[in-house]
């Protein structure tokens, strides 16, 4: 079964020298037929679900990632009807919950409000293999998301604090199941506040949020979004009992996805949870070979980045149509 997320948790020299990639492929947990990105070739077409569930074979397959986290419908179809961790080093990680603020269908207007709690996985043990998450009896994945957008307004943040810390609380009496926590910058535009100042209140709400929290109860690692270095190494050295890892966001560029994933570890962090940034890439595994070499120092940004790009070519050539 998957433990490379665990092992490098508890390794904390293997940590330093190869950072935790997480594949974040849980996109339908927050969008829809258009959220799993395109693929380009033969036909430009939306990625159907089928096709993305072998995406996710084969980059668990090619090794680079350290862990896959799912829906709780696609875990079911490759944890548990496939046993596809059975015998993979890459740790299964399934999305707890799915708050409001992350809901994003065509013509929806979710992300304009606050953002409230939606539970997705009961946790009572009970019912866990009912829902196909519980490692204590038959049902393999040890390890959930769960995430909160805090917006500075008491009743909306009293709310989401209240289901997460119920939450922790109870996977904290849950023997052999962790899980991670992702904090998002406000969804609602805060007057008088701009990126870094958002930053500086997620930074600040973590690390007021933990000091609820026994030991046993806090996350095994946390995921939040780089703003500026200085906010992201006050964050990272505040508590060193904290393992503190970033999100990706919308793609922008491989070569911005390989900068974040640099500066991130560069400056303290030793984690990313990168989805959209691998899955909407022209070549999805390149790019994960790409970050992995990145993470680990075995390639500077623009090593990494021209052997990227030099494989894209050669696949592009591999699908022109041959002149006789």
């Amino acid at each position: 079964m998957g433990e490379r997320v665990f092992d490098k948790v508890r390794d904390s020299d293997w940590l330093k020298r190869s950072p935790i990639f997480v594949f974040a492929a849980d996109a339908l947990a927050a969008g829809g037929i258009q959220s799993l990105g395109q693929v380009r070739y033969p036909t430009p077409h939306y990625r159907t679900r089928s096709e993305f569930l072998q995406l996710l074979r084969e980059i668990t397959a090619d090794g680079y990632i350290d862990g896959l986290l799912m829906t709780p419908a696609d875990a079911e179809v490759l944890a548990l009807e496939e046993r596809l961790f059975d015998h993979s080093p890459v740790t299964p990680i399934v999305r707890m919950n799915a708050e409001t603020g992350i809901w994003n269908p065509r013509h929806g207007v979710y992300r304009q409000q606050y953002s409230a709690p939606f539970q997705t996985v009961p946790l009572t043990p009970e019912q866990h293999c009912e829902n196909l998450i519980c490692v204590a009896r038959e049902c393999y994945i040890r390890l959930g998301l769960y995430s909160i957008t805090l917006n500075n307004d008491v009743e909306a943040d009293e709310r989401t604090l209240n289901a997460y810390l119920e939450f922790a609380r109870q996977v904290g009496e849950i023997p052999g199941f962790d899980h991670i926590l992702e904090v998002f910058l406000p969804n609602i535009n805060l007057p008088g506040m701009d990126r870094e100042a958002r930053g500086e209140y997620a930074a600040d709400s973590i690390v007021r949020t933990m000091s609820y929290l026994r030991k046993h109860q806090r996350p095994l690692f946390i995921k939040t979004e780089y703003t500026t270095e200085r906010i992201w190494r006050e964050l990272t050295s505040f508590d060193p009992t904290l393992i503190i890892g970033a999100l990706g966001g919308p793609r922008e560029s491989p070569r911005r996805t390989l900068e974040l994933a640099y500066n991130v570890t560069e400056h303290g962090g030793h984690v990313i949870l990168f989805g959209r940034t691998v899955f909407t890439e022209e070549n999805p595994r390149l790019i994960a070979r790409a970050l992995r070499q990145v993470l680990d120092r075995e390639k500077t940004v623009d090593e990494a980045l021209t052997e990227y790009e030099a494989g894209l070519e050669e696949e592009r050539a591999q699908m022109r149509p041959r002149r006789w």
